[in-house]
Formats: structure tokens, C-alpha cells, sequence
């Protein structure tokens, strides 16, 4: 059987409740026992020496502390029980001190165990009432000594050197069963601390990294909802002006156009709610490509159309300038045309009134380019090369009040990434802005 085993035999499962309270328990039953096994080796010990006293008070003292753990079986508290063990411990030391001779006793330096042993079983409060108790019945023994009153020696004083070292020895087993103790206590206690400390790290970095993809979720999500309001702003502003350009016709052939225009616009903003909403469920990193071929010009021509009415606002004249021979892509029909509302509508907002924008359509290499030049304050040098970036701010700002969110150019770039696209810019700052991007032609 276990040590560990044999101990909880003896401890009432209300002492499980706690730790702490297990934790002395546990440490009352094991020195009881070890006491009980201590007292047997000196009663054969008494008897050697002929003391008499020494025998019953060992017989005593082993079966006591035999007796003392049952008591765990009950509800009495452990203080009461770590006391009752010091105080028949005390005892027996008092008792074969006197009979042995006092201050001139093997035993009256065992003295010195009661109060440690009281800190280490019960607690500190009982440490220092054993250790007044203690100090006490030692200055008594000083004082008979002073006094001259020879206390009685009962065991063979002929074997007083024997006796000496035979006992003071046991005194060095008592220090160091508390020593190790202690040590024991201490170690099990830091081992404790490491792994709390181990699993307190590990939970730490895994809230870290946690909060790391929190934030990195709620960025994304961020993300998403400002992509949406960003590309929902032009077909919905287009929405609003046809609606009053509709209120205000009279002919029935422009009326029909705008209504079809509204319903271009609706139909386009519908869809890319969807899209974005792909891209919530699908990660944005893994978004979905419908692939088809699509008349790069055709979709230019569009867009023109569309941004015409925000561009006649500040009397903007689009202008297109086809010069290529192939104009056929492999796209997808709702990122494509964002690319070219982004240049467009950027070109429109840091523009002058009564300015051009020129888009031009040719072929180079393989490729079909489009290029879209304004008037504008163009780039300077240095925030080129944030242009492309989520968020950044340049110094050029809107010439007629419209919002800038900084989100317009990296949008293009993430586009036409995803379509297998480059985009460039090439303005002059001062001069006017060209924004450029090219795609594979078609086989």
C-alpha cells in the first residue's frame, strides 16, 4: 500500500473541501505516524538504560499518536487536533526532562521541537503559545539548576556518556524530518507556482493571439462595410440624380433612357451587395471570381455614361480615346467596372470646374491598357508611394467639397490583383494625375 494511501484512509472527506485544510491534515496524520514509529524505537531504548518512566511515557506517546490520526476520521478541526498532538508530545519531553536530571538531561534540548513542530503542523498563532510555554518550563529548569535542587536522574547513571549519545542524536532526526519537510512543502509549493505560472503564460498568449484575431476580425469587418459604402456611393448617387433628371423630362425617349439607367444602377448595386457578402462568408482572401470575356471598351463606355451626370455637375467633359485593336479580357463583370469608377470618380473629385478627363484604350504587347488622365493638382513625390495604399490620406483634397475616404486606389489595386491586372500611376504633381492598369488580352 501507498504512504499517500494509507494517510487519506485516516482523513474525514470533509477535509477535501479544501486544499489548504487537505494540505495540513495530510500533514498532522504523517507526523503522528512517523512520531508513533519514532516513540516504539525509544522505548526499547528506555528500557536499556533502566528508565523506568522513559518505557511508559514511549508506550504512551506510540500509541497516542497511533490514536491521534482515527480522530481525522471526525469533524474536529485540524487546530484542535495539530494542538492535542503537540500537547502529548510536550508532555512526555517535560516529564523524562525532570526524571533525567533538568537542565543536565539528553532530553532538555528536545525542547527546542515543540514550538517548530507547532508551527509546522498547527500553525503560527500555536508556534508562539507552545514557544512561550516552552521558554517558560526552560527557565524553570534554569532556575532549579540556580538554586542548587538536584532533580531526580532515574535512568542508570553509570551509563550517563551512553545515554548522551544515544539521545542528543534523536534530536538531530527531529531537525532534520523538519527540515525536510519544510523543503518538501516549499518545492511542491514552487512546482505549483511554475505550473500555474506555465498555464497563466500559455492562457495569456493564447488571449493574445485571440485579441490579435479579434482585432484582425473586426478590421476585416471594418473593411468589408466601408468596401460597401464606398462602391455603393456612385451607383446610389446615380440613382439620385437620374430620379430628379426623371422628374424634370418631358420627353418620353430620355425618360425611358434614365429609367433604364436607374434600373442599371439598381441591378449593379444589388449585385455587389451580394458579392460583398461573399466575401464576409468566403474570407477575403479566398474571394469568389465569376471568369468571363468581357469588351474592355464596352464596360468603359458604361461607366462613362454613368459618371457623365456627376462630371456635367462641375462641367467636366469624359472624353475617350480608343486606339486599340483588341479589347477583349477575361474578367469578372462586378470587380472590372469598379476599377474604372474608382479612377474615374477620383478624377472628377480633385479636378476643376470646367475641365477635361481623358480615358485611353489601347494595346501593348499582349496587354489592353487604360489610362485615365485629369487636370487636377496631381501626386506628390513623396506620397506616391502610398497611393495604393488601405486608408492614406495625400495632401491634394477634393475642389468641390465631395469625401475622400481613402480607400478608392487600394481598392483598384486589390481588383485588379484579383483579375490578374497591374496598376500603375505616372502624373506629374502640378500638372494633372494619370492612373493607369492593364490586363491580358483574351485569346
Amino acid at each position: 500500500m501507498k504512504v499517500s494511501v494509507l494517510i487519506d484512509f485516516f482523513i474525514h472527506q470533509d477535509y477535501y473541501s479544501s486544499p489548504n485544510l487537505l494540505r495540513r491534515v495530510r500533514l498532522f496524520v504523517r507526523a503522528c505516524l512517523l512520531t508513533s514509529i519514532f516513540s516504539t524505537s525509544y522505548i526499547w531504548l528506555s528500557a536499556y538504560f533502566g528508565f523506568d518512566k522513559g518505557v511508559q511515557l514511549m508506550i504512551f506517546n506510540a500509541v497516542g499518536f497511533l490514536i491521534l490520526p482515527m480522530l481525522a476520521k471526525t469533524k474536529i478541526q485540524i487546530a484542535v487536533l495539530g494542538n492535542l498532538y503537540i500537547f502529548i508530545g510536550a508532555i512526555a519531553i517535560f516529564v523524562l526532562t525532570y526524571f533525567s536530571g533538568g537542565i543536565w538531561s539528553a532530553i532538555y534540548p528536545w525542547i527546542v521541537a515543540i514550538p517548530v513542530l507547532a508551527i509546522l503542523v498547527v500553525n503560527r498563532l500555536s508556534g508562539l503559545a507552545w514557544g512561550g510555554i516552552s521558554y517558560l518550563v526552560m527557565q524553570w529548569f534554569g532556575l532549579l539548576a540556580l538554586d542548587g535542587e538536584s532533580l531526580p536522574i532515574e535512568y542508570n547513571p553509570e551509563m550517563k556518556t551512553m545515554w548522551f549519545v544515544s539521545v542528543l542524536p534523536g534530536l538531530l532526526l527531529i531537525v532534520l524530518f523538519i527540515a525536510y519537510v519544510f523543503e518538501s512543502i516549499q518545492r511542491k509549493a514552487l512546482t505549483s507556482v511554475e505550473e500555474k505560472n506555465t498555464i497563466l503564460k500559455t492562457q495569456s498568449e493564447t488571449i493574445h493571439k485571440q485579441s490579435i484575431d479579434l482585432k484582425k476580425l473586426i478590421e476585416e469587418k471594418e473593411y468589408i462595410i466601408r468596401i460597401l459604402a464606398h462602391d455603393l456611393k456612385n451607383p446610389l448617387s446615380n440613382i439620385t440624380s437620374l430620379i430628379h433628371l426623371l422628374a424634370i423630362e418631358d420627353k418620353t425617349e430620355m425618360r425611358e433612357k434614365y429609367i433604364e439607367m436607374i434600373n442599371q444602377s439598381s441591378t449593379k448595386s444589388q449585385h455587389l451587395i451580394n458579392r460583398v457578402l461573399e466575401m464576409e462568408l468566403s474570407d477575403q482572401s479566398n474571394l469568389k471570381i465569376e471568369w468571363e470575356i468581357l469588351d474592355l471598351k464596352l464596360v468603359i463606355d458604361e461607366m462613362i455614361d454613368q459618371m457623365r451626370i456627376a462630371a456635367e455637375k462641375k462641367g467636366i467633359k469624359l472624353l475617350l480615346k480608343d486606339e486599340a485593336s483588341h479589347s477583349l479580357i477575361n474578367g469578372d463583370k462586378t470587380y472590372l467596372p469598379l476599377i474604372f469608377e474608382n479612377f474615374i470618380s477620383n478624377a472628377i473629385k480633385f479636378s476643376e470646374k470646367d475641365t477635361e478627363i481623358k480615358v485611353e484604350l489601347t494595346n501593348e504587347d499582349g496587354l489592353v491598357q487604360v489610362k485615365v488622365s485629369d487636370q487636377g493638382p496631381g501626386i506628390r513625390k513623396e506620397e506616391e508611394i502610398d497611393l495604393f495604399k488601405k486608408f492614406s490620406k495625400l495632401s491634394a483634397r477634393p475642389t468641390d467639397g465631395e469625401s475622400s475616404s481613402g480607400l478608392g486606389l487600394s481598392l483598384v489595386k486589390r481588383y485588379a490583383d484579383l483579375l490578374n491586372g497591374r496598376v500603375w500611376y505616372e502624373g506629374e504633381f502640378g500638372v494633372g494625375a494619370t492612373f493607369g492598369v492593364e490586363f491580358p488580352q483574351s485569346a
